[in-house]
């Protein structure tokens, strides 16, 4: 049953993910929600891999579950969040190479 259902359902408990993305306003003249949304995918698409990938592995795995087009999706959306995570210390960014990976240890973003 879906939580929408199942009034009985436990409301989860909120992660750091949660925190970071909820307090950020991305004003990036998209929408708030679609670009928290996103981020939050390609924060777990992270913890899932526990790989340090770079923006076109993102975008070749994430970008076409997206109504923004490729470029949007990532510069609008997705890197700035990953740069407002990585600044929580929930993924780090490696400038050498430009990846990003999680850092589920800090709590928050394993999926």
């Amino acid at each position: 049953m879906s939580r929408a259902t199942d009034a009985d359902a436990p409301t989860p408990e909120r992660t750091a993910l949660d925190d970071a993305l909820a307090r950020w306003d991305p004003s990036t003249g998209i929408d708030a929600a679609t670009a928290r949304a996103q981020t939050r995918r390609a924060a777990e698409y992270l913890a899932a891999t526990r790989d340090r990938l770079g923006r076109m592995d993102l975008v070749d795995a994430l970008a076409d579950g997206s109504t923004l087009d490729t470029a949007t999706w990532w510069g609008r959306a997705v890197e700035p969040g990953l740069r407002r995570l990585a600044d929580a210390g929930l993924v780090e960014y490696h400038a050498v190479d430009d990846t990003y990976r999680s850092n589920a240890d800090a709590g928050g973003t394993d999926a």
